[in-house]
């Protein structure tokens, strides 16, 4: 049965463009959107990462095409005004922000220029490419434009170069693309009229019925997924099956099976899919000895190391692309023959460049024996590579690093896996399977790969007390994912000696 949400209000509502684009992606997310009280839709919209992607990428773009920006400290309807004012104004070549509302519907145009008696609208965006629901995107602002009887030469898409190469003195020509989509986005200009209807109609009644699906996912994920799932999720639902298709998983649903449980023995045919069935239905771990007797005969001393790395769409530092991968933090606990375990740890949050300090301590560390034992160790190797190739006089040594890895992933996949899992093996959910008393939920401000890249772009913006206090935080979280694998690797050696007993 459908339903208003309590305390709403459906007197008066202004649609921005990401309300609308919220309503193609799902006409329930769109109603909750607009009105799902404060209380249960706060905290959705916290700074990330990608969020502060796009505000520098959308500085720059403000730089390479200067122009006159409407602000909206006095509010939409003043917003609205400048913008006719600066438009009326024939030397205002660029407008950045311009504000404008047609039926309902509120949008502001990242960048706006004269073209004569036209304009040409740009919307810029922080992704390296042109991705399909963009066109969409740009048609509701040249749809409000036009219904405003603004007259429409072209309209782009600025996207970031992953090509360009920074190359220091705040010189950023030729990071941000600049592709005319007019033909894409006018295929989807009449169907904008259609919907901009239709999510009217939806905001006047209850909150829509929509199954959960694809569309909670696709083309961003949905903030609102657990608002809209059922409490009677199953505890081992088909989800759990590891990388099995939504095709599969419909199958089975249409069999009637929604707990992987239910499922009948013979049913799943995948090696893997038959493993987590297994373990699921006898709620008891499962080991594969044999596979683990290898772990016994790694080299000494084992050095467990992580990284954390930061990746900006706005390179900070000469020689830097966009996206790439900089580690600025890494910990390492060095396990020796006799026992002795040992903590060593680099952490940069200076702003600076903390390539080649990094390097240094890398190569200072690990010496020319032992083992390098990561968990998904392509990552590290990948970070090492490229310290390797942007710093020739320590090129050799952390090459020969790479060479001596162990990856712990792919052994603890084939050889062990606990209900607890519910069909991961990533480190945070093998951890508590293995070692319960080791938990990430106990660590402040960061708690996983996310939280540091975030604590890392706050660090360097803030004050020395902030910045202390955060980097605490980044030594901590860094510290316990090498830790982790250290247990990991214990508790895994343990099931080897019980079964040999």
């Amino acid at each position: 049965m459908s339903k208003t949400i309590s305390g709403a209000s459906q007197a008066s509502y202004l649609l921005s463009k990401s309300k609308f684009i919220a309503g193609i992606q799902c006409p329930k997310r769109l109603y909750l959107e607009v009105f799902l009280p404060n209380e249960e839709n706060d905290g959705k919209a916290e700074e990330n990462l990608q969020i502060l992607n796009g505000y520098d990428v959308g500085d720059i773009a403000c730089a390479l095409y200067p122009g006159e920006m409407v602000k909206l400290d006095s509010g939409m309807a003043l917003a609205i005004r400048k913008t006719k004012q600066l438009m009326a104004d024939s030397k205002i070549e660029c407008i950045h922000e311009a504000t404008f509302s047609y039926q309902n519907i509120l949008v502001r145009v990242d960048i706006m220029q004269r073209q004569g008696d036209s304009w040409v609208l740009s919307e810029v965006k922080a992704s390296t490419e042109v991705k399909d629901h963009y066109y969409y995107d740009v048609a509701v602002q040249a749809w409000v434009l036009q219904g405003c009887g603004v007259k429409l030469a072209s309209k782009y898409l600025l996207h970031v170069n992953n090509k360009f190469v920074y190359q220091g003195n705040g010189d950023y020509q030729g990071l941000i693309l600049n592709v005319d989509i007019s033909d894409e986005v006018d295929a989807f200009m009449d169907d904008i009229d259609g919907m901009s209807k239709e999510f009217n109609e939806v905001l006047k009644g209850d909150m829509p019925e929509v199954v959960m699906g694809s569309q909670c996912n696709k083309p961003l994920a949905c903030k609102f997924q657990d608002y809209c799932q059922t409490e009677s999720i199953p505890e081992f639902p088909l989800t759990v099956l590891p990388r099995s298709t939504e095709k599969k998983r419909q199958e089975l649903a249409n069999l009637g099976y929604q707990d992987i449980r239910d499922i009948p023995d013979g049913v799943l045919t995948n090696t893997n899919h038959q493993r987590v069935w297994r373990v699921s239905c006898s709620g008891k771990e499962e080991v594969d000895v044999a596979a683990l007797i290898e772990l016994n005969h790694l080299p000494w001393p084992r050095y467990y190391i992580d990284f954390e790395t930061i990746s900006l769409a706005v390179p900070r530092w000469k020689g830097v692309r966009p996206y790439m991968q900089i580690p600025f933090q890494w910990s390492c606990h060095v396990h020796h023959k006799d026992g002795r375990m040992e903590h060593v740890e680099f952490l940069d949050v200076s702003g600076e460049d903390p390539r080649e300090p990094c390097a240094k301590a890398l190569v200072e560390l690990a010496g020319e024996e032992g083992v390098l034992i990561a968990y998904n160790a392509g990552f590290e190797k990948m970070v090492i590579r490229g310290l390797a190739e942007a710093f020739p006089q320590y090129h050799n040594e952390l090459l020969e690093m790479n060479e001596r890895f162990f990856d712990l992933l792919p052994i603890t996949r084939n050889a062990y896996y606990h209900p607890s899992q519910k069909g991961s093996w990533s480190i945070k959910a093998v951890l508590p399977a293995l070692v319960p008393e080791l938990s990430y939920k106990d660590l402040d401000g960061v708690q996983n790969g996310g939280d540091a890249q975030l604590a890392w772009m706050k660090a360097v913006r803030s004050d020395a007390e902030v910045s202390k206090m955060i980097a605490d935080q980044l030594l901590a979280y860094c510290e316990l994912d090498t830790m982790a694998m250290v247990k990991i690797m214990d508790a895994l050696l343990e099931r080897v000696k019980h079964e040999k007993v």
